[in-house]
């Protein structure tokens, strides 16, 4: 099973690859996390191809304020933890269009992303990622939405 999981380092981020990796433990994943960045230097193309020692030079020498390989490490950690083992890739645009289009590019299974994100609340009335992705992808979407707590 070939699943997508999309993060922006959120703790709704979190919550969902949590949530995707319990539900996918001890099944057979080839995984893939994606983190979409708003705007990226164009000679970090591909970013996601580096070993981690060349990433934290890139991201000091360019000022990455969001830690970017912090985001996909973290997050390729916590699907680890269950066992699920990761690829990485790191894109530059409009989250929800980078992944329909690596939805389009590979042939996902199933997509796992949060609810809602960094942007949180202010999206609401404008539309969300994930309300794009579910509406637009042409297969399964876990969106994962945080607990109701009282």
């Amino acid at each position: 099973m070939k699943v997508l999981f999309c993060t922006d380092g959120s703790p709704m981020s979190r919550l969902a690859l949590e949530t995707g990796a319990r539900l996918l433990k001890g099944r057979r994943v080839d995984g893939v996390v994606l983190h979409v960045l708003p705007e990226v230097d164009e000679r970090l193309e591909h970013y996601e191809r580096l070993h981690e020692t060349e990433l934290k030079q890139i991201e000091k020498l360019f000022g990455e304020k969001e830690g970017t390989l912090q985001v996909v490490t973290r997050a390729q950690k916590v699907l680890a933890e269950a066992g699920l083992r990761t690829r990485r890739k790191i894109r530059r645009g409009d989250p929800a269009e980078e992944i329909l289009k690596e939805i389009r590019k590979e042939r996902y299974s199933l997509v796992v992303l949060g609810s809602h994100g960094k942007r949180g609340l202010n999206r609401l009335f404008l539309g969300s990622v994930s309300q794009a992705v579910s509406r637009l992808a042409p297969i399964s979407i876990l969106v994962v939405k945080a607990p109701f707590l009282e």
